[in-house]
């Protein structure tokens, strides 16, 4: 496969996105934001913008992603048929690599999506990128876990660092998955440079496999005070998740996460069920406290 230099990204602004762009730039990317009409995102200076009307017209994608060797979609994987909608376009246009919305726990096992039925979607876009292969589309999907420093930042993964506060979920001992967002990015980067050993297959990575009573002892020694501990049922989560999605209630999906990520199944530790891509993309494992650390001190 000729290589990789020119990639488009959807959702260059984002959590995720952000990050992607500056690893991509680094590692000598000509990089172009897609955003829609309507966005008002601004991107460094580096950085190309093209703009689509803000439902993403098939014909509108196929001309702006003429002449790009890969796409990056990283919209929220909520409607499967605009996602899929976005491949056929890249598909069309001659793009040779396709990176989908996945970023999260491995949802090529059935388990997984027993325990967050809404992971489907992501199982749903990655098997329609399969059916694009023999049109010249090639794709890779990123499973990383958690993403810890932003977990840790926004409360997510059980952690209040502003009121030192913890809710640990049944006895805090589930293996925990987790990168940090920035080495997302850098991941991303690696697998657009490696593009013959990356193809048409999931990678698996992490900066770290460890618990939330490991956390919580890292976050003790990090700020030198004792946390106030709460306990929650990861099976209680999952349900009060699963019943404010049923009645539409987009804010159960915290609990429907973070109750798969923290329930203990096997199924849940990939780095055990699946082995790890770190090796292949140059990303390194961290001693906890050091991201923990980190995390603070951003």
């Amino acid at each position: 496969m000729a290589p990789l230099k020119n990639v488009m990204i959807i959702g260059a602004s984002g959590n995720v996105g952000k990050p992607t762009v500056d690893a991509l730039l680094k590692a000598g990317f000509n990089v172009t934001a897609l955003t829609r009409k309507s966005s008002s995102a601004t991107f460094p200076s580096e950085v190309k913008v093209q703009s689509v009307d803000d439902g993403y017209p098939s014909d509108q994608l196929i001309a702006v992603f003429k002449g790009q060797d890969a796409v990056i979609n990283l919209l929220p994987p909520i409607s499967v048929e605009q996602h899929n909608s976005i491949a056929d376009a890249a598909a069309e246009a001659g793009v040779k690599r396709f990176i989908p919305s996945e970023f999260g726990s491995d949802t090529t096992n059935p388990r997984i999506l027993e325990l967050v039925p809404m992971f489907g979607h992501k199982s749903a876009i990655t098997k329609y990128l399969k059916t694009k292969e023999s049109s010249g589309l090639t794709w890779t999907a990123v499973v990383n876990g958690a993403f810890f420093d932003w977990g840790l930042q926004t409360g997510f993964l059980g952690f209040d660092l502003k009121t030192s506060t913890a809710t640990i979920y049944d006895d805090g001992e589930a293996p925990l998955n987790a990168t940090n967002i920035t080495d997302v990015g850098q991941s991303v980067a690696a697998i657009l440079s490696k593009p013959e050993e990356t193809a048409n297959q999931f990678v698996f990575i992490q900066n770290i496999k460890t618990t939330q009573n490991q956390v919580l002892a890292a976050l003790e020694k990090s700020t030198g005070k004792k946390w106030t501990v709460t306990h929650r049922s990861a099976t209680e989560a999952r349900q009060t998740g699963g019943q404010k999605l049923g009645k539409g209630d987009m804010s159960g999906i915290p609990d429907m996460i973070v109750g798969g990520i923290y329930s203990g199944d096997p199924a849940a530790d990939f780095a055990t069920t699946r082995g790890l891509s770190n090796d292949l993309l140059g990303l390194k494992e961290v001693p906890l406290q050091q991201l923990v650390d980190q995390a603070i001190k951003a």
